[in-house]
């Protein structure tokens, strides 16, 4: 038989049966519907929620600790320093391995001035990251590429300091370029690091006259603060850029230079909080994580009475104070030993502390040393490993815990979730499946009915000339047709359903925290996917009654009739 003849046949047959083919399309509908909306649920669980907040492929290692009277406590351990993070990095399946020492000094913060209108005070607390772990996330929180073209200021604009650029621009040359915040985020900034004798100074840099310097170091222009940085706890760096300093004539005296100040995006920070001189430098680059906007906008906004921020983008450059060895709660440093410093937001990663601020890890560990001792600073709080793929993380564990390491408490919490999503996942398709099934059966007994009510018709057309296998392929082509219709159709209700979900998510979940923009992401798969399924349970249900087609006898159908 023809091939368009048959495809005719088919088409008749339906219309002639278009009631009984649409029951019978329903459970494929059902079925393909659940098994697309299920995978795309998966999915979008693991990307809009597990690696939004978990990165993929990375994991953060800790000494192993035991159970001492409900504590963990880490016993006998190798300390976590250079050496050990380059025993890991060789592990197999380990791509690369840093380490990242958090803060161990009191500090606090305030600032949010511009954006509000008045300060916030927190206490702080900070994750000293090296500036090559965040590199590729920074820059892909911000357009880095457009900024680093060439083209992306037509007509460049000259300019002697950073005012004379419109927003997002910076001079650079003695001309207007796009600022890229990511490039701030390096190991050591431009900041001037007061020490002493007994301190620890970045890698690289040695304590000369009270501050760590390197073998090229520019001795920085001296500054005089506008009022003396010790003035309680309301401390008002806002307006104060710092006028330069020159020596006065009177032993150990210092006196302004009039009308000259530390120029443009350099601030005059304090020696200590008992003296109102101090050294022209840049800010802290400074990273947050972007968890922490949602926070602010879904709790702390309604709270404050202040407006939500529309986007992480308003908040780069963005300044803050910091006050190290200061705070609201614990023991205080020794006045002469604090430091106040100004940070700017630079960019945006999840791995930065999710209530916190993530600081280069130099100055992170220079400050613990000032401040609590060289010893707070010689060891590592956890090694960040990047794997080179998923299937190898388990591996990757298992020999790191050989080593005495194990997984961190945000790891475990990434391991454990995925975990969770993975089941869940895999029981809720396999209720896709049985849906599946059912239908597959339900499709066997409605043809089965069909090929029943059209014995003379299939013993007419044996007798004109049709093959058996014309017989054949006459059935299964009504329900592959019917497979193809349903999986259609099932594809693309769970694609509607999902959008209503995420439509409603949006409206009524709006003001509650870490909600994802969407709970749902479709693989370009899915949908032929359950096209393919809904074909193969329909065919496979139809071959009993296809083969019972084939053996008819068409003179004997005849016969009788």
């Amino acid at each position: 038989m023809r091939l368009r003849r048959l495809f005719g046949l088919v088409a008749s047959n339906l219309r002639a049966s278009w009631v009984r083919a649409a029951l019978a399309m329903v459970g494929i509908v059902v079925g393909t519907g659940l098994l697309t909306f299920f995978v795309g649920l998966g999915q979008g669980l693991r990307e809009k929620v597990l690696e939004r907040i978990f990165p993929v492929n990375q994991l953060e290692l800790e000494a192993k600790a035991v159970q001492i009277f409900g504590t963990e406590q880490v016993l006998g351990q190798e300390p976590l320093d250079d050496a050990r993070v380059s025993q890991v990095a060789q592990l197999p399946g380990v791509v690369r391995a840093f380490g990242k020492q958090k803060s161990s000094f009191p500090a606090r913060l305030w600032g949010g001035k511009e954006l509000l209108g008045y300060n916030l005070f927190t206490e702080a607390f900070f994750d000293g990251m090296p500036a090559a772990v965040l590199k590729s996330e920074l820059e892909s929180f911000e357009d880095v590429a457009a900024k680093r073209n060439p083209m992306a200021t037509a007509k460049p604009q000259r300019c002697e300091e950073d005012l004379d650029c419109r927003a997002g621009m910076g001079c650079a040359d003695g001309l207007c370029t796009p600022i890229v915040w990511a490039d701030r985020f390096v190991a050591i900034p431009d900041v001037v690091l007061p020490c002493a004798a007994e301190d620890r100074c970045p890698l690289a840099m040695q304590c000369k006259d009270g501050r760590c310097v390197g073998d090229d170091d520019v001795p920085p222009q001296r500054c005089l603060l506008p009022a003396p940085a010790g003035n309680g706890r309301e401390l008002q760096f806002d307006a104060e850029v710092g006028a330069l300093a020159q020596p006065c004539a009177e032993p150990g005296g210092w006196c302004a230079k009039p009308n000259t100040t530390c120029g443009s995006g350099r601030y005059c920070a304090g020696d200590n909080p008992e003296t109102k001189l101090g050294y022209c430098e840049q800010p802290l680059p400074a990273v947050l994580n972007p968890l922490l906007l949602e926070v602010f906008n879904s709790d702390m906004a309604r709270s404050l009475g202040a407006a939500p921020i529309g986007s992480l983008a308003v908040l780069f450059g963005v300044r803050f104070h910091i006050a190290m060895g200061d705070s609201y709660f614990s023991k205080d440093a020794e006045r002469t030993r604090q430091q106040y410093k100004q940070a700017v937001v630079v960019g945006f990663s999840r791995k930065a502390p999710e209530l916190g601020v993530a600081l280069p890890l130099e100055l992170v560990r220079h400050f613990n040393a000032r401040l609590k001792g060289v010893a707070s600073a010689a060891a590592y709080d956890a090694l960040l490993l990047d794997t080179a793929s998923n299937e190898l993380v388990p591996q990757v564990i298992g020999d790191a815990e050989k080593l005495g390491l194990q997984l961190s408490r945000k790891s475990r919490a990434a391991r454990t979730f995925g975990t969770v999503v993975l089941v869940t996942s895999l029981a809720l398709v396999l209720l896709a499946a049985v849906v599946l099934v059912v239908a597959a059966i339900q499709i066997a007994q409605t043809f089965a009915m069909l090929v029943h009510d059209r014995r003379r018709e299939i013993a007419v057309l044996r007798a004109i000339g049709a093959a058996r296998w014309d017989v054949a392929v006459l059935v299964l082509g009504e329900a592959a047709v019917i497979g193809i219709l349903g999986g259609l159709l099932g594809g693309g209700l769970a694609l509607a359903l999902a959008a209503g979900v995420d439509a409603a998510a949006a409206r009524f979940l709006a003001d509650v925290p870490l909600v994802p923009q969407g709970f749902f992401a479709f693989p370009d798969w899915s949908v032929p996917l359950a096209v393919a399924v809904a074909l193969l349970c329909t065919v496979l249900g139809a071959l009993g009654p296809a083969r019972r087609a084939m053996a008819l006898d068409p003179a004997a159908v005849l016969a009788q009739s």
